[in-house]
């Protein structure tokens, strides 16, 4: 009884004893872990301080020239103290919080003050990176931009000489251009005072105001022989040309009006007018690319031109072989509709079977007022012939559909006339089959004639009189009728095949009896040959055939082969 009690005891006590083990082995590596993190912060905390900002702020004034870099400099070493006076006492003290917040294991309060502290960490050093940059220039700042100025003069006297050799290609901007040339120069003098005065900020300001300068008359100097020849003398004679096309055109029956060419024309002046205007005072920011857009934009409007007349060309054949295949159209709806009431009487249609025409002669009504709408369209000339091209092959494409399915009515409605015709001719036929079948027969001497051979006599008869039934009624039903065909020309086809067989059958059958009375000395025979002869006089002509046959072939072997392959 107590034995599982002891047992249950013991067990409890040793499961609350690895508990509680783990759970201190837990809480032993997690606060490792945040020391490890606060190892962490405060080696990016001693690196970011040994930057050697501090160095490169005495180093700086000693370089020091002039109230204004002067300035600079104290502003740094304000701001550096002040990082490491307030911000790094801050970020320690947070540092001194976090040991605290490790003892009470509250992690998620050290997780959120780890990221502040590393957060923080990392804007200093990222500041006092960029302020020995700063530095860096400020104490290196005249050799930085004397470099700069040698290079810029350099470029300068590179644009002054290609002005001076093609002073002809500027026109009336010379004067405006050797301004901007002496402008220039003074700036150039400029920099000399404010780097002698060791005024930084003038001086970073001059040098910026030269690379513009000098980048700006480099355009001008580049793209201006340009813009004057396009303004001048390309795009007036573009325009001039422009409008003896519209003339020669206007005498040949274009309007051209989808094109705006008035409008056009307008604008194209105004914007000539603004970069003229522009160009006075040097501003001829993107004057060119819009000059060269206008110079594209009219070489387009002639190859437009020029696709007018052969899109016109194309649309006066098109429109030709149009109004050919819609005048056909025209007849033959105009003739069938004519003759619809006399095919309705003959053949017995309803309106139903007719609805396919129906159809047609809407979608071809449809399709005229589109067309006539068109050519309305084409007079005004308000849009391209392009256009109108692709509208009449869309057009056309619709009148192929009407013609087909034109075409597919006229079969069907052919088709019964066909038909009837057919009918007529297939009469004949088995009527001439029939009376075959019955000079066959009588044309040989049997004893007699099987009574299936007159069932299928009289079938056949029977199935010929319903044709002639048919054809004499009115309306003709086609499909009526075709059945009864069929059904008179298999019935006579059978007729036939049985007729050959009977005659055939009786003519082998009585010869080889004949040949087989040479043996009529055996007994066998004897009996077997009186068998098929009682078989032929009933008519049996198939079984006196075969019983005829294989008495020979017993004792003629290889016999019945040689008469199957005469047979066949």
């Amino acid at each position: 009884m107590n034995n599982p009690k002891i047992i249950i005891i013991i067990a409890v006590v040793a499961f609350l004893l690895i508990v509680g083990i783990l759970f201190f082995i837990i809480r032993k590596v997690r606060k490792n872990s945040m020391n490890k993190k606060i190892e962490e912060l405060d080696i990016m905390r001693n690196e970011i301080l040994s930057i050697p900002l501090q160095n490169q702020i005495d180093k700086a004034y000693g370089f020091a020239k002039g109230e204004q870099i002067e300035e600079k400099v104290n502003h740094y070493k304000e701001t550096y103290e002040n990082i490491k006076k307030v911000s790094f006492k801050e970020i320690d003290n947070m540092i001194t919080e976090l040991d605290f917040i490790i003892n009470s294991n509250r992690r998620s309060e050290f997780n959120e003050k780890y990221t502040l502290i590393e957060i923080e960490l990392t804007k200093n050093r990222y500041l006092i990176n960029h302020m020995i940059e700063e530095i860096k220039e400020l104490t290196s700042y005249e050799d930085k931009y004397r470099g700069i100025i040698i290079k810029l003069k350099n470029k300068y006297r590179v644009l002054t000489r290609e002005f001076e050799s093609n002073k002809e290609m500027y026109g009336v901007f010379v004067d405006t251009i050797s301004m901007q040339f002496e402008n220039i120069e003074k700036r150039f003098n400029d920099f000399e005072t404010v780097i002698n005065e060791n005024l930084y900020n003038e001086v970073v300001l001059v040098v910026h105001s030269l690379e513009g300068m000098i980048d700006h008359i480099g355009v001008v100097i580049l793209e201006l022989p340009d813009i004057l020849v396009l303004v001048n003398d390309l795009i007036p004679s573009r325009l001039k040309d422009l409008d003896s096309l519209r003339h020669s055109m206007a005498e040949d029956g274009f309007t051209l009006q989808f094109m705006n060419l008035d409008y056009n024309e307008k604008e194209i002046e105004r914007i000539e007018n603004d970069i003229v205007d522009r160009t006075k005072v040097l501003n001829i920011d993107n004057s060119l690319l819009e000059l060269k857009t206008i110079l594209e934009f009219l070489d387009s409007l002639f190859k437009d031109i020029e696709k007018e007349k052969i899109y016109k060309k194309d649309f006066d054949i098109t429109s030709s072989s149009f109004n050919d295949r819609v005048s056909t159209v025209k007849k033959t709806l105009h003739d069938m509709n004519s003759q619809l009431d006399d095919i309705k009487s003959l053949y017995g249609l309803k309106s139903d079977d007719l609805k396919d025409l129906e159809n047609i002669t809407e979608e071809y009504d449809v399709l005229v007022k589109e067309y006539r709408s068109l050519i309305r369209r084409v007079k005004k000339q308000e849009e391209s012939f392009g256009k109108f091209n692709k509208n009449l092959n869309e057009l056309g494409i619709r009148l192929k559909r009407i013609e087909d399915n034109l075409d597919l009515t006229l079969k069907n409605l052919g088709s019964m006339q066909d038909d009837e015709e057919r009918a007529r001719e297939q009469l004949e036929e088995v009527q001439e089959l029939l009376k075959t079948c019955k000079k066959e027969i009588q044309s040989v001497r049997i004893p007699v004639v099987a009574n299936n051979y007159f069932v299928e006599l009289g079938e056949a008869n029977e199935a010929i009189l319903e044709i002639i039934k048919e054809l004499e009624k009115k309306p003709i039903i086609i499909k009526v009728l075709n059945t009864r065909v069929d059904t008179a020309r298999d019935l006579v086809f059978k007729l036939y095949n049985t007729t050959k067989n009977i005659v055939n059958n009786a003519y082998y059958a009585e010869n080889l009896i004949v040949y087989a009375n040479r043996y009529r000395n055996i007994s066998e025979v004897n009996k077997i040959l009186n068998k098929a002869e009682i078989m032929f006089y009933k008519g049996n002509y198939e079984g006196s055939l075969k019983t005829a046959l294989d008495i020979l072939n017993k004792y003629e072997p290889g016999f019945k082969d040689k008469i199957n392959e005469v047979i066949g």
